[in-house]
């Protein structure tokens, strides 16, 4: 029942909104649509049931507002524009049921058929917000205040309707609004679901999970330190003399093909991307749920990253390489930004390691002493020896070239 209801309110959004319109717009011309062709049917409905009881006066009225909610939703269908629509139908709800009651007798003989009235303030709320929910409230209640008044000399001069008749019709019009209101609510509710679904989406797009909850829980600052954490760094070697010669869309398509096969490769050994400037990605491993093994992890994805970098150059016929630089160490990190996050990291040990993959070579793995200590048991390397590394004199650093399971990698 909720899968259907759902594919309902797709339907509704696809043919009252304009493609690619704000959640809100799509919200209000759905609902709005789904207001009128429900209002629609139930009108035609009403229209033939008193017609058929000797009424065709009292049929008239919603009959009348059955036309008009069908070319109003035609018209919404066509243009993809609400405008002025929705203030003539919530004013076609609030009074024509009041009319269609007083043709009847009142209260009891027109089967309080005034409840349809309510329907106006309810769509207001949702439309327009609390201030005018309460606004069309208000008149709501006059409304129904007037009929109270003119309730006894209408008795007197009109004829009831058959008791069956009446009884038949208090249950249709009780059934109908609370049909029509559940379907309200449930549709506001269906897309509320899916747009705050693709808020978290986006929002997990760019901080992890753990992080996320705890913005949702309303903890900020979020700072943490982390005693020891691995940090990788790689970056597309020539990136900037081939964006100068290509195509803008065809160096975003290539770049897009490894940092998505990168992503996917982090969310398989459960490490963090942090951030991507350009052609240079940054995942850590220990962080924000610290684990003994982030060393592995990381070493295992950057082993896992060149041989997708080779497999894509072969299937594509490209000649990309890629640097790649690891260091392990302590850290910190931090959601950084009030209305646009940024999950973060930096410490020394994030500099050592963007250090590594400058340094580095194309195709490699470079790490340092600190990271060989931590997978000299379980990896596979080849020393480089002492090199000079920018800001921190000589270095030892080794080849992470595969796993001491496998073999080398190449």
């Amino acid at each position: 029942m909720l899968a259907a209801a759902s594919r309902w309110a797709r339907r509704a959004a696809e043919l009252a909104a304009k493609p690619g319109g704000h959640d809100d717009d799509r919200l209000a011309s759905g609902l709005f649509l789904l207001v009128t062709a429900s209002g629609a049917v139930a009108g035609l409905l009403w229209a033939i049931a008193y017609a058929l009881l000797g009424r065709p006066l009292s049929g008239g009225f919603p009959g009348a507002f059955a036309v008009v909610a069908a070319l109003v939703g035609i018209r919404l269908i066509r243009s993809r524009e609400i405008g002025r629509l929705r203030e003539l139908i919530l004013l076609l709800i609030l009074l024509l049921p009041a009319v269609l009651q007083a043709s009847l007798g009142g209260y009891v003989k027109g089967s309080a058929v005034i409840t349809w009235s309510f329907l106006a303030p309810l769509s207001a709320l949702v439309f327009f917000g609390p201030r005018a929910g309460w606004a069309w409230l208000v008149a709501f209640v006059a409304v129904t205040a007037v009929s109270a008044v003119v309730e006894a000399p209408l008795a007197r001069s009109i004829p009831p309707l058959p008791s069956g008749a009446q009884t038949a019709l208090f249950l249709f019009n009780l059934c109908g609004v609370a049909g029509i209101v559940t379907l309200v609510l449930a549709y506001f509710r269906i897309q509320r679901d899916e747009a705050m679904q693709r808020s978290e989406r986006l929002l997990l797009n760019v901080l992890p999970p753990e992080i996320a909850e705890r913005l949702k829980r309303q903890e900020y600052p979020i700072a943490d330190r982390f005693d020891d954490v691995s940090v990788l760094f790689a970056d597309m070697v020539g990136f900037t003399e081939r964006s100068a010669v290509e195509p803008p869309d065809v160096t975003v398509a290539v770049l897009n093909e490894f940092l998505s096969t990168f992503d996917e490769l982090a969310q398989q050994h459960d490490v963090r991307p942090i951030r991507t400037m350009g052609d240079s990605y940054l995942v850590v491993g220990g962080l924000p749920v610290p684990r003994p093994d982030h060393a592995q992890a990381i070493a295992d994805m950057a082993l896992d990253m060149l041989d997708r970098v080779n497999a894509l150059n072969q299937q594509h016929g490209w000649a990309v390489a890629f640097r790649i630089g690891v260091n392990s160490g302590p850290a910190m990190a931090a959601v950084v930004g009030r209305h646009r996050f940024t999950y973060d990291v930096w410490s020394d040990t994030v500099n050592t390691a963007s250090r590594m993959e400058s340094s580095g070579s194309p195709g490699r793995i470079q790490v340092t002493e600190e990271t060989y200590r931590r997978l000299s048991l379980t990896h596979r390397f080849e020393c480089r020896g002492q090199i000079d590394i920018k800001g921190k004199g000589p270095m030892t650093t080794y080849f992470l070239i595969g796993r001491q399971s496998t073999g080398p990698v190449g």
